[in-house]
């Protein structure tokens, strides 16, 4: 799925998929920061060779209501050669064939949206194509959603127990960060595959070697293999152990 491989290429350019140390970005991200830093990646990709991505990418729905996402289309179109235009938007909910925007009418995509791990629910980032209209309107044509952790970190989830994973994590590191240790959270690639969602760990301490932990979270709504090679699993969170405590005592002792 093309879209589906350039919302994956756009998160990871952003460095989306990671949760840096709070002394590395002491200040509150805003769903405006996560935003503008997607705009920014998106500079150094190309809708067609020698035509920047950001010159063709909204990250609002009104510009397509309003027609400068038709009028941008037309002019920069070459006959017989449509250029298309993408809309990367926050929704809180996603819907074939609509997508819920906050505090907006639902936008309703026409050929339908794709949604990764759909059972994860909760807020998504979706990326959609639109195509210039022989009317003189643009269109949203298809889509392609994947669920994220939350508005201010768009982090690729694939179960809600991901989040509830994260917030821990999150957690961890702002008292790692009062101990003088830093700690980044990476969500690995490929974000739509099926099996266990992949986190690493990468710990610093002062006047020692980064030590990286990686763990996997397994949903029960997931199943199968990546074919992707991924460094072994140091510690499996379930939903059993997730709610028994093991994971969290088993994080303790394994922590410095």
């Amino acid at each position: 799925n093309d879209l589906a491989a350039l919302l994956e290429c756009l998160i990871c350019a952003a460095d989306q998929h990671i949760i840096p140390a709070p002394a590395a970005a002491p200040d509150h991200p805003s769903i405006t920061d996560a935003l503008d830093a997607l705009l920014i990646a998106a500079q150094d990709l190309e809708v067609i060779p020698g035509m920047s991505l950001a010159d063709h990418l909204w990250t609002h729905a009104a510009p397509l209501q309003s027609g400068e996402v038709a009028s941008t289309l037309i002019r920069r179109s070459r006959p017989r050669h449509p250029i298309p235009g993408f809309l990367l938007l926050y929704a809180v909910d996603a819907r074939s064939p609509l997508l819920y925007l906050p505090q907006r009418q639902p936008l309703r995509v026409r050929d339908g949206i794709e949604i990764a791990h759909e059972a994860a629910g909760g807020s998504f980032l979706a990326l959609i194509r639109c195509e210039a209209a022989a009317d003189g309107r643009a269109h949203a044509v298809t889509a392609y959603a994947i669920p994220i952790y939350h508005a201010r970190r768009f982090v690729p989830v694939s179960a809600s127990l991901d989040r509830d994973v994260l917030r821990a994590l999150e957690y961890l590191q702002v008292a790692l960060d009062a101990h003088g240790a830093e700690c980044a959270i990476r969500r690995e690639l490929p974000f739509s595959r099926t099996g266990p969602t992949r986190l690493t760990l990468s710990l610093s301490l002062p006047g020692r070697a980064t030590r990286e932990i990686h763990l996997g979270v397994a949903g029960d709504e997931r199943s199968g293999h990546s074919a992707v090679s991924l460094p072994p699993i140091d510690f499996l969170v379930t939903l059993t152990n997730w709610e028994d405590g093991t994971f969290i005592d088993w994080l303790g002792k394994t922590l410095p």
